[in-house]
């Protein structure tokens, strides 16, 4: 804090910090002060309200004069020997004014939400609180909380749910921007913090859809069937790769390496807010092989949504599984694979991109985990799809009965009896593998 006469010139004058700012305290008007930023020099006033010092914003240099700043100081300080917090005034004259649309705005400006989520939060509120968008925060009551709550229920509890979870978030941060600079609320608690109080909130039930072993056989039949062959491709892929609708129907070109047979789903796509890379099941690079053919100049591995309609593709397909399945239905079904695959959990939760919480362990773990590291796994799983669904070629049959023996020579190893026998199975259990590679090869 440094004590100067404050004149035009001087003012004019000081240097903007790089970073920082620095206090000027006027030894003529006891109070007034300039606070000099990296960006600009605002004038303001020191005072105490009873026991408290506060401190009053009264303009940039820039849109007031020295003397205007003077005049203001010492009314703002008349006004706080008289017990008036003037910051508590300003603060409780926005949040008198600040409607739910006011409070809406600032919300979705200020949060960084992704644009999708952006869009449902706004369509939510406008749509099932369109009386109440020009209402005073203050004026939305417990009482009408409930009231509305209730009349959502009764044409979804699901949906009723969701919009009072987007609109305590709205209200919570209404809160927030319209406290003092003391820290003090100007706005009543939430009201609805009411539907906890009487433990009205809906209990959601987990969702468990995904397809039965039994099911895969009709599944791919059906997308063999579909009459868009970008569904038929993108659906598979879901099932295949464990992707959330969005990071798949967002793949671009630019994010697959074919020589590398990688994906990556970016951080912007993801839905945790990470980037993802995953490495390609051979089902999987056919797949994109596919894709590339069809369309060799597209930006977008599945195109643009106006080329096929997803909803009339969805209801055929589930005519041809006789199942409501759900796109989230197939990443489930991915995850219920991979369990059946022994992929460890750590790597289970890397290949679907799930959060670690606050597993230390865990998050480190599955943060260095290298796409290379998933790429067997991957395999395994693409594989097991194609023995559910019957698309298992000769070759993968060679290989699984060859495993299935080399799993029987491991068995039969702890008798020394066997031993000459296990050796001679052994070897033929290389020819065989020798022999599936070239025919693959070729």
């Amino acid at each position: 804090m440094t004590q100067v006469h404050l004149r035009a010139e001087y003012v004019r004058d000081l240097p903007l910090p790089d970073r920082g700012q620095t206090f000027y305290f006027d030894i003529q008007t006891q109070g007034l002060g300039i606070r000099v930023g990296s960006r600009k020099k605002t004038y303001f006033a020191e005072g105490r309200v009873g026991s408290k010092k506060r401190r009053v914003t009264l303009g940039s240099t820039d849109n007031i004069t020295l003397n205007d700043a003077r005049k203001l100081a010492k009314k703002v300080l008349a006004e706080m020997v008289g017990g008036t917090d003037p910051n508590r005034v300003k603060a409780e004259e926005r949040a008198r004014a600040m409607t739910l649309n006011d409070a809406l705005k600032i919300y979705l400006q200020d949060q960084r939400l992704k644009e999708n989520t952006a869009k449902e939060n706004l369509r939510l509120i406008t749509t099932d609180f369109k009386d109440w968008l020009e209402k005073d925060v203050k004026g939305i009551s417990p009482s009408m909380v409930v009231r509305r709550f209730e009349e959502i229920s009764d044409r979804s509890p699901t949906v009723a749910n969701h919009t009072f979870w987007v609109l305590r978030a709205v209200l919570n941060y209404a809160r927030v921007v319209t406290k003092t600079d003391a820290g003090e609320f100007t706005l009543p608690p939430n009201p609805c913090q009411r539907l906890t109080d009487l433990n009205r909130w809906h209990k959601s039930k987990p969702r468990t859809g995904r397809l039965s072993a039994d099911q895969f056989p009709a599944f791919f039949q059906a997308l063999e069937q579909a009459k868009s062959p970008i569904f038929a491709d993108f659906m598979e892929l879901l099932v295949r790769a464990g992707l959330r609708r969005n990071e798949a129907a967002s793949l671009s070109w630019a994010d697959i390496d074919m020589i590398g047979k990688t994906f990556t789903i970016t951080a912007e796509k993801s839905k945790s807010g990470k980037p993802l890379t995953l490495p390609m099941s051979s089902q999987i690079h056919e797949l994109f092989q596919r894709r590339r053919a069809s369309a060799v100049e597209a930006d977008k591995v599945f195109g643009e949504a106006k080329r096929f309609d997803p909803r009339k593709s969805l209801l055929r397909l589930r005519e041809g599984v006789s199942a409501t399945i759900t796109f989230h239905d197939l990443r489930r079904t991915f995850l219920t694979v991979a369990e059946e695959q022994a992929v460890p959990y750590g790597l289970l939760k890397k290949l679907t991109n799930h959060s670690a919480g606050n597993d230390v362990t865990l998050k480190h773990y599955a943060n260095t985990v290298e796409h290379e590291t998933l790429r067997p796994y991957m395999q395994r799983i693409s594989d097991q799809i194609d023995r559910l669904s019957g698309l298992s070629n000769e070759s993968q049959k060679i290989q699984d009965q060859i495993t299935r023996l080399r799993q029987v020579c491991k068995s039969l190893a702890e008798f020394k009896v066997f031993t000459n026998q296990i050796s001679s199975l052994e070897d033929i259990a290389d020819e065989i593998q020798r022999y599936n590679l070239l025919n693959k090869a070729s």
